[in-house]
This record gives structure tokens, sequence and C-alpha cells, in this order.
């Protein structure tokens, strides 16, 4: 095979996967617009002690049975991986711990107990039970096809103590977004999550961090330009032209576009404007993720458990709470450290440790549709624009779907991945 000069732009895990599995076999040369690789571009230090912890901004973590396109790229680059304990509860604005579960090991298998009494409890566990083994078996039959989760929840009957208490909450955490967006995801999307055995197979995250991860993944890249502006990508004969803001141009015979998809369309417009069209069409949301020592946000009722719902019927989405001292080893036993997704209550400002604010792509019934069509254009030849991240593949829009663009767009240049099945 022909030794390929490609540029891969944005260096999130879909990058960073793709830089990984071409350069192992290509010439590869990644740009990224931060200072340092866009997957640890916000991370932070708890300087708790005079000795400083990295901390992930977000916390990435992944479920096997889920993940396996993701869990399997990082075995093969040399990522540890660590189980980890998620267990939630859920309160109401007031603190009252209405639902909360832990998670009992029996063997290999990480099985959520149902950890509080009571008429709602009871609700909520026995809905729960219900879509658990029922929305596999319309899924597997089909009949999950067309359907938003709104549409499906409301056909089936399911309650809104359950539906809004605990299963948009969760999801809405997931997904990043807000619960009218987790309505509007397709139900086979949802449903396919929780029917993938994810729900039993336990957490876990890379045991040293993104970091880590980052190191490792980009050690068969050829060339690392961080604080690098693209602002466009052209043809140029038979390649592409890297086009940066400061003015400088690179010629590659490849470029893979690894950013968000509203970012792609703009930066592929002038080459690909029927894959541009496509792209907006794919929803984001955004949303701010605090790294804090408040413990004051997290109810005294719900403190048994790492993460907490903090559940507002009249908000648009929930207040998630992390406790990092019971996810990451190297912050037991220091002063309480949390991340905050979607902040509906302040931490006190002394305590903020970081901050930052993040775009998420969504799945909707039409984003769907579209990204159905741009996997199958970019299975024509003679394609030199590739358009690589969570948003492109069938699933929620997370690592995983990420790692699975990236093996897509290495596969139709021919690299095939160094794992098989497990």
């Amino acid at each position: 095979m022909t030794k390929l000069n490609i540029a891969i732009v944005g260096s999130g895990i879909a990058g960073l996967a793709a830089a990984w599995l071409l350069g192992r076999r290509h010439a590869v040369t990644l740009y990224e617009r931060h200072p340092r690789p866009g997957m640890g571009a916000f991370n932070v230090d708890d300087a708790d002690g005079g000795q400083a912890v990295r901390i992930d901004l977000p916390l990435r973590v992944f479920k096997s049975g889920y993940y396996d396109t993701l869990m399997a790229l990082y075995r093969a680059s040399g990522v540890q991986m660590q189980p980890t304990d998620h267990a939630a509860a859920f309160t109401t604005p007031q603190g009252e711990t209405y639902f909360r579960y832990r998670n009992l090991q029996l063997g290999r298998r990480s099985v959520p107990v149902p950890a509080v009494t009571g008429r709602r409890w009871r609700r909520i566990a026995g809905e729960a039970l219900r879509l658990m083994f029922c929305a596999p078996r319309d899924l597997a039959s089909g009949g999950l096809r067309g359907l938003s989760l709104d549409d499906y929840l409301r056909q089936r009957g399911y309650g809104a103590d359950f539906v809004n208490g605990m299963l948009l909450p969760s999801f809405a955490a997931i997904c990043t977004c807000s619960y009218d967006a987790v309505r509007r995801y397709p139900a086979e999307v949802i449903v396919g999550f929780f029917s993938s055995g994810s729900l039993f197979s336990g957490t876990w995250r890379a045991r040293y961090g993104a970091d880590d991860a980052i190191r490792r993944l980009l050690q068969p890249c050829q060339g690392l330009r961080c604080g690098a502006d693209v602002v466009g990508v052209t043809a140029a004969g038979d390649g592409m032209c890297v086009v940066e803001r400061d003015g400088r141009e690179a010629r590659f015979d490849h470029v893979v576009l690894a950013v968000q998809a509203h970012q792609a369309a703009v930066l592929g417009q002038a080459t690909d404007p029927a894959a541009a069209a496509l792209l907006a069409r794919v929803p984001h949301e955004s949303s701010e993720v605090v790294v804090h020592g408040d413990a004051a946000l997290v109810p005294a009722s719900a403190r048994a458990a790492p993460v907490h719902f903090h559940v507002d019927p009249a908000a648009s989405g929930p207040m998630a709470n992390i406790h990092l001292n019971r996810i990451v080893p190297e912050l037991s036993g220091r002063a309480s450290v949390y991340q905050t997704w979607n902040p509906l209550l302040e931490p006190h400002a002394p305590t903020v440790i970081g901050r930052a604010r993040f775009q998420r792509p969504l799945v909707s019934l039409d984003s769907q549709a579209a990204m159905a069509e741009l996997v199958a254009a970019q299975r024509d030849d003679g394609r030199r624009l590739w358009f690589c991240g969570s948003y492109l593949m069938p699933g929620i829009p997370l690592l995983e779907s990420a790692a699975q663009s990236a093996l897509h767009v290495a596969n139709r240049l021919g690299v095939t991945a160094p794992w098989g099945p497990d």
C-alpha cells in the first residue's frame, strides 16, 4: 500500500482514534486549535495538600458491552482501564431522596439494586423493570422504527414518576442535553443503549486519565500542531489543502475532519456542499461543567451514592454531581472534589477549581437519516475529504460512536483494526 500524507483536524477522541489507526500505516499530521490536544484541553489540577492531581474535565467513563470499539482501541494502544462505581441517588429540590440504587458486584457483572423504599420508589422500580424487559423485544421486532422516545413512552403508557423522575434525568446526563432533546431521540437509540448489556457490565474509566490516553494514542502520529486554527479545506489537484487563519497552507493526500458536525459543515462546504447540507441537520446543545469542592450541592440523604441527580420539575434538565474522590483513586483521602454538570445551583465561588462549556451533538429521527446518507456517501470511490465524529455513527454520540467513526474512515483508507472480536 502507498503511504499517504493525511491531515486530521480535531483531537477529541475521534481525531485521536483516527490518528492512532491511520498513523500506523500512513504519515499523519493532527491539527488542534486549542493549546493542547482537545480531549484534554480543559483538564484541571486539584492542588489540595500541595500535590497536584490531574482531573479530566469532563470526566469520561464507559461501559463494556456498549463501548466495544473504544475498549479494544484502549487495549491495543496500552491505555489501562479500571472499574468504577457510578451508583446514583435522585433527589427533589428540597433534598428528599426518592430513588437510589447501589451496584452489587456478582463476578464480572454489576447489578443495580434499589436502596430506597416507598410508593414512589416501587412505581419507578416497577416501570424500570418493565422497560428493561419489554423495550428490547420491541427493538428486536422493529416496533421502535420511526418513533421518538417520547412517542414510544406515551404509546406504552409509562408513568410520570418513572419518566420524569429517573429515565429522562439519567439519559439527559448520558447524552448531556435537555429533557426535550432526550424526548426527541429515536427510541431505538435509547433502547439500544441499555439493550447492549451495559446496565449489568459495570462502568470503567481510563486508569490514568485523559492525558495518559492522549499520549498513547498520539504515539504513531507524525506531527501535532496545537494552536492551529484551521479555517478552510479546499481541493488541490489530486489532493487537499488545509488553510489556517494565519495564512499558512499545507497540502495532503486526504483530510479527515474530526470536529463537531456544524464545524465540519463550514470547513467542508466548498469541497463537499452535499455533505455540508447533511451535517447541518445534526442538532447541538451547549452545557456547562464545573469542578469544585462545595459539598452543599449534594443533600446529606444522597451522599451514600457517588452520583447525585438534582431533579427540579421546573428546570429544562437535571443537575448531576459526581463525587470524584470515589471515582479517581489519586483523590482518595483528600478534600472532597465534585464535578457538576448543568449547575442549577452555583457552587461556592472559592471552591471552584475549573469550569468549561461544551457543545454536544444530538440525535433526532431526521439527523439519524442524514448521517446514514453521509456514511453511505463515504463509501464512494475517489473521496479525499472525510468526516469523523461521534455524531456520524448509529447510537448515542459518545466515545464509542466517535471511535467507530474513526475506524470507519480508517477502513476506507485501507487500514484495518489490529484487534478482532472479543
